[in-house]
């Protein structure tokens, strides 16, 4: 039973091309937060590009953890970094979806047990996702 999603910031709720919030995606999380699930962002992007993102976009209330490398010392897709994934949550793969749009990362997160989506824009994930009844 999936329990959690954790979610990538750069080139998934962050534009990358153009270091603007997506706001399909912040929408999207917004409803998400309204679930059962527990959202999680799990990035390798720095706390104070966050810390600035979050104080215009105001979206990191949605997140039950924030797990950044800055604080672990442990970047993606190290195995080390996805055990701690994992103990911080407090949950096992089998339980969480994973949204990357890294290869590296999400065939990482399968290795874990996860359902890896990779991300391509917030409609085709939104689709992705109720194909798993969320």
């Amino acid at each position: 039973m999936i329990k959690s999603i954790v979610f990538d910031l750069n080139g998934v709720i962050l534009d990358s091309s153009t270091h603007r919030m997506d706001e399909e995606m912040v929408d999207l999380l917004r409803y998400l937060s309204d679930t059962d699930f527990k959202l999680h962002l799990f990035s390798n992007t720095s706390k104070q590009a966050i810390n600035i993102l979050d104080a215009k976009y105001d979206f990191l209330k949605y997140f039950h953890n924030v797990i950044l490398v800055e604080d672990t010392g442990l970047s993606k897709p190290s195995d080390a970094s996805f055990e701690n994934l994992l103990k911080v949550t407090g949950e096992a793969g089998e339980e969480m979806v994973y949204i990357d749009d890294g290869k590296d990362n999400l065939r990482q997160a399968e290795r874990y047990g996860m359902i890896a989506i990779p991300f391509v824009d917030a409609d085709r994930l939104r689709i992705s996702l109720a194909s798993l009844d969320i």
